[in-house]
């Protein structure tokens, strides 16, 4: 019975290090994520670079129709 039990030791123990020395699989998972985070960097690089596109387009949306209210403003002076 201990013979048995030291012969099932003996090949979980083997089994246990033949998985932990063979990372190829892990490696390639690895190599996928960190390229998968680098396209998701890219993206949120480029979704920055629009939103701040954006924000200057309604800066100058804005300051434009500020103008465009204050010349109706005065023309609604004159003709009172």
């Amino acid at each position: 019975m201990r013979n048995k039990m030291m012969l099932v030791g003996g090949v979980v123990g083997t089994l246990l290090l033949a998985g932990c020395s063979s990372t190829d699989a892990l490696e390639t998972k690895m190599d996928s994520l960190a390229q998968d985070v680098q396209a998701v960097q890219q993206g949120q690089q480029m979704n920055s670079a629009k939103i701040d596109r954006l924000a200057a387009d309604v800066a100058e949306a804005r300051a434009s129709a500020d103008r465009a209210n204050s010349r109706l403003d005065q023309m609604g002076r004159y003709t009172k």
